[in-house]
């Protein structure tokens, strides 16, 4: 008799496994909304040019301020696209500041100094654009909205470039 809820147990941990690589796929491919994708790209926009203003104030590193120059530059002129399509737009609206993740990223690199901060930054920018390069990848493939889509195929060169400048990094001994 001990063997009988045994063999039910067994079978349905197998059977809610299986359940689990049938059905996490699926949501894990469900298409970005545009409204979530706008935000999303909106602030790693803000977060790009906020923290490329940090390590312009904060670093030594010649490597560090080289990228921050980047990102500047080219996160004003992203955003600046984002802009363009929002603005004959009346379903999507651009957030007016960071997420609560990434003020308080902002907020503790504002607290960090020298090494410290150099270290923290390039933890930093290594994440975001490895996210956000994704983030573009998958808009571009899977995105509904067409004009959002072709932003997304069109920026995504230059966030997967920014994204190996971030990888390439050096890290602060």
């Amino acid at each position: 008799m001990t063997r009988g809820p045994h063999r039910f147990r067994r079978a349905l941990a197998l059977a809610l496994a299986a359940l689990a690589l049938f059905v996490m796929p699926a949501l894990a491919q469900t298409p970005v909304p545009p409204q979530e994708f706008v935000e999303r790209m909106a602030i790693a926009n803000m977060f790009g040019v906020e923290s490329a203003t940090l390590a312009l104030r904060k670093t030594s590193s010649p490597a560090i301020k080289a990228f921050g120059h980047r990102l500047a530059d080219d996160h004003a002129a992203a955003m600046s696209s984002l802009r363009r399509i929002v603005a004959k737009r009346s379903d999507i609206a651009l957030p007016d500041r960071p997420d609560t993740r990434h003020l308080a990223l902002l907020s503790a690199l504002g607290d960090k100094q020298g090494a410290d901060f150099d270290k923290a930054y390039i933890e930093a920018q290594r994440s975001t654009y490895r996210e956000t390069a994704a983030l573009m990848q998958r808009y571009a493939s899977e995105g509904t909205d067409a004009e959002l889509k072709s932003f997304a195929a069109q920026s995504l060169p230059l966030f997967r470039e920014l994204d190996r400048k971030a990888q390439e990094l050096p890290s602060p001994p």
